[in-house]
């Protein structure tokens, strides 16, 4: 590649042992002069190729001269596969067999080095947190509630089981989203909810969820119709 500007290296130019060539293609020519001048405050060398017609360039440089480039491109709308070309060349240069693999044995854990004592009959609350969006009145309420408005109504699943001191787990929190999703989330999300609950306040929502669930070993059921105002339900008395 012969040089074709005034920043190219002479040819008597003997460049560094670790001095980096890196190949791009700048997608405006209008964008030569930025990148020039942010190659000279970086302290490498940008020039262009013999192929004009492509708009070809070469970056010279060291690679903590081509890091420094790399940072000053990135506030620069348009240069961001030149910015890829120079973090593919630094990534080449510092791995040249390519990164290491890791093996299944190093990432991961196939035995337990030691117990961790836990006292007998230990329970957790387990809970996770769902939204859905629905529209809804309150035909018994008199105000604003009483036409027809929605919410992203947030819910609270909380679970109570006793930890399995094998697994580390008390209930698992895929097995928990997935039948609440499917009893509760698929069935009220983006419904009129007065078609599936007569009367759907948030107390009603809350006691409705809870029987659609009723075979977990449920805690508590918390159903939010506004970031700041929620239901706490823990189920039907006892005894």
């Amino acid at each position: 590649m012969a040089p074709m500007d005034p920043n190219a290296p002479e040819s008597g130019d003997c460049p560094r042992a670790d001095t980096l060539l890196v190949a791009i293609t700048l997608p405006k020519a209008e964008l030569a002069e930025t990148l020039g001048k942010c190659a000279v405050v970086a302290g490498c060398r940008a020039y262009r190729s013999t192929d004009i017609s492509v708009n070809r360039w070469v970056l010279e440089g060291v690679g903590e001269a081509l890091g420094q480039l790399r940072n000053l491109l990135l506030p620069i709308q348009g240069l961001q596969l030149v910015r890829e070309e120079i973090e593919a060349a630094l990534g080449g240069a510092a791995a040249p067999q390519g990164l290491p693999q890791l093996h299944q044995a190093l990432y991961k854990k196939t035995t337990v080095a030691e117990e961790m004592p836990v006292e007998p009959g230990t329970h957790l609350l387990v809970s996770k947190d769902f939204t859905f969006d629905s529209a809804h009145n309150l035909p018994r309420y008199h105000g604003k509630c009483e036409h027809l408005h929605g919410h992203t109504f947030k819910l609270r699943v909380t679970v109570k089981a006793p930890l399995d001191t094998w697994s580390g787990m008390a209930f698992d929190f895929m097995s928990l989203k997935k039948v609440v999703a499917e009893r509760v989330v698929n069935v009220l999300d983006h419904t009129y909810l007065n078609e599936i609950i007569p009367n759907p306040s948030a107390e009603f929502i809350a006691i409705w969820i809870w029987r659609k669930l009723s075979d977990l070993p449920l805690h508590e059921i918390k159903v939010w119709e506004t970031p700041t105002s929620f239901v706490t339900y823990q189920g039907p008395p006892k005894g």
